[in-house]
């Protein structure tokens, strides 16, 4: 019996930990590294190599999706309402420029300059 209840306590710290690390803040994205990577992300699509561009795209947009949650922390951690208040437009602002420059994703080559355009006012918002 003493076993089993050894086991399960185990478990659940294990289980506890996991979580708990999941839920830690996410890492922080820099402009610098962003507007690089968007760079570079033009630069595939102005040389046709959409095999990199989409490649590159993946990472850019989980570079966006690091930096949306960021943002949603610094909502939930702020010290005021005010404070809260200033990055709830940051936000507003982020995921207005994150569903245009998604919905021209669907052809990077048609939508090259547009989604360039997308990406460094998205990177403004940091």
């Amino acid at each position: 019996m003493k076993r089993i209840l050894l086991a399960c306590c185990l478990l659940t710290a294990t289980c506890a930990g996991t979580f708990q690390t999941a839920m830690a803040h996410p890492t922080t994205v820099t402009v610098t590294d962003f507007n690089a990577k968007v760079a570079l992300l033009d630069s595939y699509i102005a040389a046709g190599d959409m095999t990199n561009a989409q490649a590159t795209w993946n990472q850019v947009h989980t570079m966006m999706m690091t930096e949306l949650g960021t943002t949603k922390s610094n909502i939930a951690t702020a010290a005021t309402p005010a404070i809260a208040s200033s990055y709830q437009t940051v936000l507003n602002n982020q995921v207005l420029i994150y569903r245009q420059a998604w919905t021209l994703k669907n052809d990077l080559s048609a939508n090259r300059t547009a989604l360039h355009t997308q990406l460094v006012n998205f990177a403004a918002t940091f």
